[in-house]
């Protein structure tokens, strides 16, 4: 049995979900019969193109009156359906990408319609064409012969040449939002007579990122058991961590009972959820908070004004560059300790608790506005004599200021931060040290390139004199910041 994204594959243009300013235009132009001979359909993946194409194929061969092209019923159409019809042709341009294949292509396009139709390439991933490809292309779609459409889909048309893109219409598809997506998969529930909890689809289509297909292929894995589907049952498929377990988390994160966060994670950690999934999924469940507090809809809620809220989870994204190098329970217990930090200084409501004998207990937080002073717990080998005596006045540490490197890789821009992701820092004194391994030999020469960037950037956030030294498989580079 073909999979449900093909059996559920829209047959006309009005059982196509969202995309209305692509419809819009494509049926208006059937109806007219003002087609063109080149399109290019970009955009996510999952969204239509393909689908889209395909329903064109089918309307500009279709035996009915142009106002009810495509029917979806008739012979020419379910030949499209089919992959059957004698005059749509569906290529992989990722497998047919050389000059050979499109010369092979243009011979092709000059045979006459076996159906007496107009004859439709659709070539998908378009972008993979070789640029020899690409030109071998270009005379054919300047100059077609009579009755011939190409519609050229693909993810990422910056990759074409302009001389290609001039060529076509161009169409952009969007990303799907949650509700079109879910409603759909609602009505594949009912065809199925099924049940399933709205939270279950809601899930789904969240998970599917926008992408019709990848929503029907997740729902297909529900629908295998013919079972009602639940929140819980569509949490185990999708392998994420209960939601349940997710806002008690997020809970415990927000009133501050780090034994409650650590015997969390570590339960969530054995079950097998990976680090890096569990503080994704924990940011959205903020996240989530966060708007149920701006909108004041009903919704799972933590004890965090708006301000402390955004504060968690801004240090929380942060922290997800450290799960690059290593995804393991100790990286997710340094990212939330460093989360219940972040909300230093902003009022609790959790209930106090006893302290316990020998161990010291957490400050008061300070007002808005103020510093909290650090504490440093005096040295197991100090002795009475060294205490200083009551009244005594404070030594301040003459220690010059450490450099912040977190907050200059956050201030840094988008290329910039990718570049410095696999790097292993090291601060000694007013040296910084960049380690890259042989494997990033790219990342440590497009660095090379933009050492004045990084030096600038380093000197606004640290405001003194650094040296900085960039280690990577072709030598170190020494410079002063």
């Amino acid at each position: 049995m073909a999979a449900i994204y093909r059996r559920a594959r829209p047959v006309t243009f009005e059982q196509v979900i969202g995309q209305t300013h692509v419809k819009d235009v494509l049926v208006a132009s059937i109806r007219r019969d003002r087609v063109g001979h080149a399109y290019l359909f970009s955009g996510p993946r999952g969204v239509g193109k393909t689908t889209t194409a395909r329903l064109l194929a089918m309307a500009v061969n279709c035996e009915r009156p142009l106002e009810q092209r495509p029917c979806g019923a008739c012979e020419s159409c379910l030949l499209v359906q089919s992959d059957a019809h004698p005059d749509v042709t569906e290529l992989d341009a990722a497998s047919n990408n050389s000059v050979e294949d499109i010369r092979d292509i243009r011979e092709k396009v000059r045979l006459a319609s076996l159906r007496g139709g107009s004859r439709v390439w659709i070539l998908d991933e378009a972008h993979m064409l070789s640029r020899a490809a690409a030109n071998a292309l270009l005379k054919t779609l300047e100059e077609p012969p009579q009755g011939l459409i190409f519609i050229l889909a693909t993810t990422e048309p910056e990759r074409l040449p302009p001389t290609i893109l001039s060529r076509c219409q161009h169409f952009r598809f969007r990303r799907l939002d949650e509700e079109e997506i879910r409603g759909k998969l609602e009505q594949l529930c009912r065809e199925a007579d099924v049940e399933a909890e709205t939270a279950a689809l809601q899930l789904v289509a969240r998970s599917a990122d926008g992408a019709m297909r990848d929503a029907e292929s997740l729902l297909e894995r529900l629908l295998a058991s013919g079972e009602a589907i639940s929140r819980g049952a569509a949490e185990v498929a999708l392998g994420l961590p209960p939601q349940t377990q997710l806002e008690a988390l997020a809970t415990a994160v927000a009133s501050g009972d780090l034994s409650t966060v650590h015997a969390l994670t570590t339960a969530l950690y054995r079950d097998g959820f990976s680090a890096r999934t569990l503080i994704d999924r924990l940011s959205r469940t903020l996240r989530d908070a966060l708007f149920t507090s701006v909108t004041g809809g009903e919704g799972f809620t933590v004890s965090l004004d708006r301000d402390a809220l955004m504060r968690l989870i801004h240090t929380l994204d942060d922290e997800h560059e450290r799960f690059v190098r290593r995804n393991d329970l100790y990286q997710l217990d340094a990212a939330l300790i460093k989360g219940l930090n972040a909300l230093s200084g902003y009022p609790q409501t959790a209930a106090p608790t006893q302290p316990t004998e020998g161990v010291q207990t957490a400050r008061p937080p300070a007002p808005k506005g103020e510093a909290i002073p650090a504490v440093q717990a005096p040295s197991p080998a100090a002795t009475e004599s060294e205490r200083p005596e009551p009244g005594a006045p404070k030594a301040v540490p003459n220690a010059a200021p450490s450099l912040d490197w977190r907050k200059v890789k956050a201030a840094a821009g988008v290329q910039l931060k990718a570049f410095l992701m696999p790097a292993r820092e090291t601060i000694d004194d007013r040296v910084i040290t960049l380690h890259f391994g042989d494997m990033h030999r790219f990342h440590y020469a497009e660095l090379l390139k933009r050492q004045d960037e990084l030096r600038a950037l380093i000197d606004g956030v640290g405001g003194e004199a650094y040296d900085l030294v960039i280690d990577g498989p072709l030598g170190a580079l020494r410079k002063k910041v």
